[in-house]
């Protein structure tokens, strides 16, 4: 029987626990999981589609793999409602186990603390802990792609998760549970950065920064240093950026190209607030040394994205900083051509948003028009609180030339994107 269209499907316990199942789940495979419950409940498309919430015609697209990846938080919730979900199976998913939440009216949390801490002898830390690893790498993906703020919901919604498991774990699980711990938490800084929250990054790029030095990796607690040096920068803190940079350098011998070349970019990016240019120029040199040698190492770090080509966007946007728009264009270009066609859209939409800025700051309107034509496709795709205050001081600049009318169109378009 598949019961009432109005009722969660119900699958056999013991399904949730099988490796498929849990490998289904890690992955988040949603099509194979709507296949069991037709399978092992006899439910059809339509009363999956009752049961979760997803329309009919998204549930047989992704049956069949024909539908895009489901992105959306309260999407997976409504599927884990929807099909019963044990919470074992729920954290596999990468959501909170209900039994985190369900406080009495009186509060009581040490009680869901301890229904959570029943758990763990089903489910343990290290099996969590990879499971939502997975999740991380496929947000990280996704934050490439479409910005932060469609993914900030979800992530924070699986802070509780990671804290928890970090609290608790013990022997030989802890090592690797604190290393995903703090990996997890500097990406929700990431995305507080991106979002334009920077009090509330600097909160988790902290507690990421508790783990790492637990942890005792050089690698990961300069590469931590070095994110709270980035978002000092941009806080408008320079002198705290600075201070920041230097103890990520100290045990510099430790460290790969990569994280040498991203620590030294944010030192610089630090200078040219400063009106430092002697020594702004050096990091700028140095770090775009170390982001080459870094292009041809295997090295394992955090800093995979730390391209030559990152670089110069980031020093062509402290160019511009310094009054050097002129200096910095051919610096963004060099950038565009190795960004096109990226999968890193939202790097790509911010050097193009830079590159317009340095034109148009540089008195060359009709190029800033034509790459403010390039980048407003891909902005209107893009959750980027920092791209879109990026594309305000365009549109500001831009105004000296309203009555051009492409000019006028353009900045109409850019108003509504701000909006």
């Amino acid at each position: 029987m598949s019961g009432s269209a109005f009722e969660p499907i119900k699958l056999p316990d013991q399904l949730w626990r099988d490796k498929a199942t849990v490998a289904m789940l890690r992955t988040r495979d949603i099509g194979s999981l709507f296949h069991l419950a037709k399978k092992y409940a006899g439910a059809s498309q339509n009363r999956i589609a009752a049961a979760t919430g997803v329309p009919q015609g998204r549930v047989n697209a992704m049956m069949r793999r024909t539908g895009g990846p489901v992105l959306q938080l309260e999407v997976f919730e409504r599927i884990a409602d929807g099909l019963n979900m044990p919470d074992h199976a729920r954290v596999h998913l990468g959501l909170a186990p209900r039994s985190t939440f369900q406080e009495s009216p009186q509060g009581r949390q040490d009680e869901g603390r301890m229904r959570v801490a029943s758990l763990l002898p089903v489910v343990e830390g290290t099996d969590i802990a990879a499971g939502l690893r997975g999740i991380l790498r496929a947000h990280v993906r996704a934050e490439a792609g479409i910005g932060s703020l469609l993914l900030l919901p979800a992530a924070e919604a699986q802070i509780p998760i990671v804290e928890f498991l970090c609290r608790t774990a013990r022997g030989p699980d802890r090592r690797q549970v604190l290393d995903f711990g703090s990996e997890f938490l500097e990406f929700c800084g990431w995305l507080h950065q991106d979002s334009g929250s920077f009090e509330k990054a600097m909160y988790w790029t902290t507690r990421a920064l508790d783990y790492a030095l637990e942890l005792g990796d050089p690698r990961v607690t300069s590469y931590i240093l070095m994110r709270k040096s980035d978002i000092a920068v941009e806080a408008g803190d320079p002198g705290h950026a600075l201070s920041l940079a230097d103890t990520a350098l100290k045990n510099v011998g430790d460290l790969t190209p990569r994280l040498k070349a991203v620590t030294l970019r944010s030192r610089a990016k630090a200078h040219a607030m400063l009106g430092e240019q002697s020594k702004f120029q050096a990091d700028s040199e140095e770090a775009l040394a170390q982001a080459m040698e870094g292009s041809n190492s295997h090295e394992q770090d955090r800093a995979d994205y730390c391209s030559p080509a990152f670089i110069r966007m980031e020093v062509g946007a402290s160019l511009v900083a310094l009054g050097q728009a002129a200096a910095a264009i051919p610096v963004f270009e060099r950038s565009r051509v190795h960004l096109q066609g990226s999968t890193q859209t939202r790097d790509r939409a911010l050097c193009l948003a830079r590159l317009a800025t340095a034109y148009a700051t540089a008195d060359e309107p009709e190029e800033a028009r034509h790459v403010t034509s390039e980048v407003v496709p891909l902005a209107q795709s893009l959750g980027s609180t920092r791209l879109l205050a990026q594309l305000k001081r365009l549109h500001d600049h831009l105004t000296r030339w309203s009555r051009n009318p492409a000019t006028a169109e353009l900045l109409a378009t850019l108003d509504l994107l701000i909006d």
